[in-house]
């Protein structure tokens, strides 16, 4: 039985579920709830928090609940945000309950907010640099896709220290000029502080921050303000991309090619190809930016999806650094366990400090040492919940045992938890960011050094971190940065003339397809940092495998001949970008039920491909995932690759919301970005 009203008195809700419908409800004398309104809703037994997504005149339920109530007069969520949420939840397969909360504002009970501040008054900070003839080139071009009102997109493809963020500059200043509002995407919160004293030196009072190292307060403050178009540009990483910005022009993603683009838990949005999309649904432009193009926006540019600009030097006089390789393999077994720094890179570091120069020590590893383990019979103290050993962190006396998965920590043992040989004996094998921060402190006394670690610099305290760092570097009270790879993007110190790079091998063994193109964008992006200004930089490589292909081509800094010669092994093997993926983690605290619930879903889908398109589909495992157990999970894994998108489509879309797997359970991620 259908029940039919005259007028529109029933509604769409959507619930922060993993389902892939909506739900219908009354609509009650007295309220007028409009698509993108948030209502509460009865929902079994207790109440829910939900979005009204449509209005309707009936329903196909003979029996429909009512709403409870009406959170807000006018919707939060305008109607292209809406099908832009619509569109992630059903690209990424989740329920679109599971993707609107990223463009609600945070609810903050009992607090007033602050007034934004307008910017009436305040003035540039400085003119803008003269533009080089690349940038003028390229900002031409950004301002033309502009003026059309159309959707464009553009891959800035810049070297390091070409000036990429003043083509940004221009063409946000275009956009705001056009009456419009812009977003500004970068790969790490603690990007956002040098990022933010450009963009509000050149626009005052008009950018907001969005991210998650601020409180739900600060994250309000900027939603009602880009809402209510006080504010025109909305800087932040990843969830930035939701902002609520009065009629968007454009979308800038700085780095695009990073990892930290991709959310890795639900919804598994990659923020730069959807930026892409909310772009096209908004008639804006989107400017992908990077030194180091991801094979996939390089892959569009060329096949004329994305139009290509160059910056093909840097600014003024500055040229591109030097590498030199540290055969890491001539030093003989003694430097391999005792010493990170090689004698090379020691003298090279004494040298720039006698200079008044500034270096950076790069190694992608934290805490003090990777491994503990018995020197007798080898065993290595491994994490109760994850397949991980522990690291050693010197933080404490006597120093702590942590994992960088689950979180579990614990004092670290006296003895060898084997039985059977408990010995005393137990060693510290590998180097990390403390370890080689002690080893700096005892080559070269008196060196002013300052770790930048995930340790050093914390969570919300990031943004505070880099900011100072900023200041001190600039203020020549530092000789050394050492840490991640959180000093390998976007910053820009104009004394810092030599990097060091202590394990370049390391992230060349990942099991994952993409590790060469990893390890050469890290490599070029941390080079980078040196040199950018009027004196020439310095990159000392340590490695085991001087003539390997990658390092070499990152020495070169040319990444269309690193591209061209790797591409090819990509379209043999149906890799993106020449076809689709989807990983498909199935676990369990029981390891048995997560091996049966994968081996039992990929038969399943076996057999559905057969039905389908058996040969634009195909289903890898399963098997054991590369880090087995996290978090007390088991996890196995099945890899399916298609050769388009609508074959993996229509191939995982009925299966996920109907399959559940027996006594395990199953998570998505299409387009996965972490093979481990």
């Amino acid at each position: 039985m259908e029940v039919t009203l005259s007028t529109p008195r029933f509604c769409k809700v959507s619930l922060p579920l993993p389902i892939k419908g909506v739900f219908d409800y009354a609509i009650p004398e007295g309220m007028d709830p409009k698509p993108g309104c948030r209502v509460m809703v009865p929902f079994g037994r207790r109440a829910a928090l939900g979005v009204v997504t449509e209005l309707a005149p009936s329903s196909e339920f003979a029996k429909v609940k009512s709403l409870t109530s009406q959170l807000d007069a006018e919707p939060l969520i305008s109607k292209t945000m809406l099908e832009f949420t619509h569109w992630i939840a059903e690209y990424y397969l989740c329920g679109w309950g599971e993707v609107l909360p990223l463009a609600l504002p945070p609810l903050v009970k009992g607090k007033r907010l602050k007034p934004w501040k307008d910017g009436e008054g305040l003035t540039p900070t400085k003119a803008p640099p003269k533009l080089t003839e690349a940038q003028k080139k390229a900002v031409k071009a950004i301002k033309e896709g502009l003026e059309t009102a159309k959707p464009a997109a553009f891959l800035l493809h810049g070297v390091t220290g070409s000036g990429k963020t003043e083509v940004y500059l221009h063409a946000l200043e275009a956009a705001l000029d056009l009456g419009g509002g812009a977003i500004v995407l970068v790969p790490e919160i603690a990007l956002t502080p040098q990022t933010l004293e450009r963009f509000e030196g050149r626009f005052p009072g008009m950018v907001a921050v969005l991210h998650s190292g601020l409180t739900a307060t600060e994250r309000l403050r900027s939603f009602e303000a880009l809402r209510s178009g006080r504010a025109k540009v909305a800087l932040g990483a990843r969830s930035a991309l939701f902002a609520p910005v009065k009629d968007l022009k454009l979308i800038v993603v700085d780095e695009e090619s990073e990892p930290s683009y991709k959310q890795e838990s639900v919804p598994r949005y990659h923020a730069r190809d959807a930026a892409l999309v909310r772009a096209k649904m908004e008639n804006a432009v989107t400017l992908l930016g990077s030194a180091t193009p991801s094979f996939e926006s390089f892959y569009n540019a060329r096949s004329g999806k994305l139009t290509l600009l160059h910056l093909p030097g840097r600014v003024g006089q500055a040229g591109m650094p030097q590498f030199e390789f540290v055969d890491l393999n001539a030093l003989g077994a003694k430097n391999v366990q005792d010493d990170a720094l090689s004698p090379a890179l020691v003298k090279a570091l004494n040298e720039a400090k006698q200079a008044g120069e500034q270096s950076l020590i790069f190694l992608n590893r934290r805490g003090f040492a990777p491994v503990m383990c018995c020197a007798k019979c080898g065993q290595s103290i491994q994490c109760p919940n994850c397949s991980i050993s522990l690291t050693f962190h010197k933080d404490m006396e006597g120093g702590s045992l942590r994992c960088h998965l689950c979180g579990h920590s614990r004092r670290p043992p006296t003895l060898c938890a084997d039985e059977k040989c408990g010995s005393k004996n137990l060693k510290l094998l590998g180097t990390g960011t403390q370890r080689l921060e002690e080893e700096l402190r005892r080559v070269m006394p008196g060196v002013r050094a300052l770790r930048v670690d995930r340790d050093s610099v914390g969570g919300s305290a990031s943004a505070e971190f880099h900011r100072e760092l900023g200041a001190q570097v600039h203020a020549g009270s530092l000789d050394v940065l050492l840490g991640t790879q959180m000093l390998a993007k976007g910053l820009d110190f104009p004394n810092l003339t030599l990097v060091g790079v202590v394990n370049a091998d390391a992230s060349l063994a990942f099991p994952d397809f993409r590790a060469e193109e990893r390890t050469y964008q890290l490599l070029v992006q941390v080079a980078g940092r040196c040199g950018r200004a009027d004196k020439p930089g310095r990159v000392l490589v340590q490695t085991r495998q001087d003539d390997h292909p990658c390092l070499r081509a990152a020495a070169k800094q040319d990444f269309e001949a690193f591209y061209e010669a790797r591409i090819g092994e990509r379209k043999d093997l149906g890799y993106p970008p020449f076809g689709r993926m989807a990983a498909l983690i199935l676990r369990s605290e029981d390891k048995a039920k997560a091996m049966q619930a994968a081996s039992d879903l990929a038969v399943l889908l076996e057999k559905e491909a057969q039905k389908s398109s058996p040969r634009r589909v195909q289903i890898l495992g399963p098997a054991p995932s590369p880090l087995i157990q996290v978090k007390t999970w088991w996890r196995y894994r099945i890899l399916v690759k298609a050769a388009d998108s609508k074959s993996l489509h229509a191939l995982l879309d009925p299966l996920v919301f109907e399959h559940s797997p027996k006594g395990a359970l199953l998570a998505v991620d299409v387009d996965p970005v972490n093979f481990l």
